[in-house]
C-alpha cells in the first residue's frame, strides 16, 4: 500500500511523543478511547453527526484494516479479496471511504457502507497507478489522492462519475494533500513548500492559506459544516498537539490528557472530534474520540 501524507502524519506521532511535553486534563471534552488500542498507526480518521467513528490500523504483520464503530465498540473491515483495507472519512449516511490494495499490489478507493456492510468501488483514475479516498460528503463528492509520478489530488463528481484535479497555485502537484469535504463542498488539505507542511481552504474556485499564526508546520484534516477546522501543528519544541479553529479563527489547542502527542482528524456539527494520541515511549498510536460538553 502506498504512503499518503495523512498516513505520514499519523507517524510523526511516534517522534513527537519523544519532544512533546505531557498534556494536562482538558474542561471542554470527554475523551474516550475506541477501537484496537494495541494496533500500530491506529487512527480514527471520520466521525459523522451520530457519533459513529471510521478508521485503521495495521496489526502484528503490518497488515492494514479498517474499522468502524462507536464508543468501545468497534468492528474490523476488510475489502473482500483485498490484501489491506485502509478506511478514512465518514459521511452522515455511514458511509466510509477509503482504499484497498488487490492481489498485484495495486490500490483502489473504495466506499463501505455501515449498515448494510456492503463495499463499492469507485472508477479507477486512467493513467495513475492506484488511488486512495479520504474524504466523501452526503451527496456522494469525494476527494482523495491519485498515484503516479508525480501523485495528484482528486475530486470525484458522483452524477457524472468523472475526477479532477486539486493543487494550489504554485505548488507542486505532488506536494498538494485534498483531505475533506463538506456538505458545502468545501474542501481543506495540506501542501509542502519551502520545508513546511501548510494548510489551505479550497472553497467557490479559490485558495486561502489556513496556517495556524505562530505553526511552524500545520496539517488540517477536517472541516464541518459550520466552517470549524481541525487537524495538528508540529513544532520539535512542542510536538504534535491537536487543534480546532473556529469560522470566526479563533484556535484551541486540544491534546489527549496525559498523551505527548495528538492528532485530531475528524469533527462533526456538534464539535465532536476524533484522531489519535501517543505517549513517550509508547510506540502504538491509540484512536480516540473527544465528546465536546455544553
Amino acid at each position: 500500500m502506498h504512503t499518503t501524507n495523512i498516513a505520514r502524519t499519523v507517524v510523526a506521532l511516534y517522534a513527537a511523543s519523544v519532544w512533546g511535553q505531557t498534556a494536562p486534563a482538558q474542561t471542554n471534552y470527554r475523551f474516550i478511547t475506541i477501537g484496537p488500542t494495541t494496533e500500530s498507526f491506529a487512527a480514527a480518521y471520520g466521525i459523522n453527526n451520530s457519533g459513529m467513528v471510521s478508521g485503521n490500523y495495521a496489526d502484528s504483520n503490518n497488515i492494514s484494516h479498517g474499522f468502524v464503530g462507536s464508543g468501545a465498540r468497534f468492528l474490523k473491515v476488510d475489502y473482500p479479496g483485498g490484501t489491506s483495507t485502509a478506511l478514512y472519512g465518514l459521511n452522515n449516511l455511514g458511509v466510509a471511504i477509503g482504499t484497498y490494495t488487490d492481489s498485484a499490489g495495486n490500490n483502489h478507493t473504495a466506499t463501505y457502507t455501515i449498515s448494510t456492510r456492503t463495499w463499492a468501488q469507485l472508477p479507477d483514475i486512467p493513467n495513475y497507478s492506484g488511488s486512495a479516498g479520504f474524504c466523501i460528503n452526503d451527496a456522494g463528492y469525494a476527494i482523495g489522492t491519485a498515484y503516479g509520478n508525480p501523485s495528484v489530488a482528486w475530486f470525484f463528481d458522483p452524477g457524472s462519475a468523472t475526477y479532477s484535479f486539486i493543487s494550489v497555485p504554485g505548488v507542486n502537484p505532488g506536494n498538494t494533500d485534498a483531505l475533506c469535504i463538506n456538505n458545502k463542498d468545501e474542501i481543506v488539505g495540506n501542501y509542502f513548500a519551502k520545508v513546511k507542511s501548510h494548510s489551505f481552504l479550497f472553497a467557490y474556485g479559490a485558495y486561502e492559506n489556513i496556517d495556524v499564526d505562530g505553526s511552524a508546520n500545520t496539517y488540517a484534516f477536517a472541516m464541518n459544516d459550520r466552517g470549524a477546522i481541525t487537524g495538528n501543528i508540529f513544532s520539535v519544541s512542542t510536538g504534535t498537539q491537536g487543534y480546532v479553529e473556529s469560522v470566526s479563527g479563533s484556535v484551541e489547542i486540544v491534546n489527549y490528557p496525559g498523551a505527548t502527542a495528538t492528532s485530531i482528524l475528524g469533527i462533526n456539527e456538534a464539535g465532536d472530534l476524533c484522531g489519535a494520541y501517543g505517549t513517550a515511549g509508547n510506540f502504538v498510536n491509540v484512536p480516540f474520540i473527544a465528546i465536546k460538553l455544553p
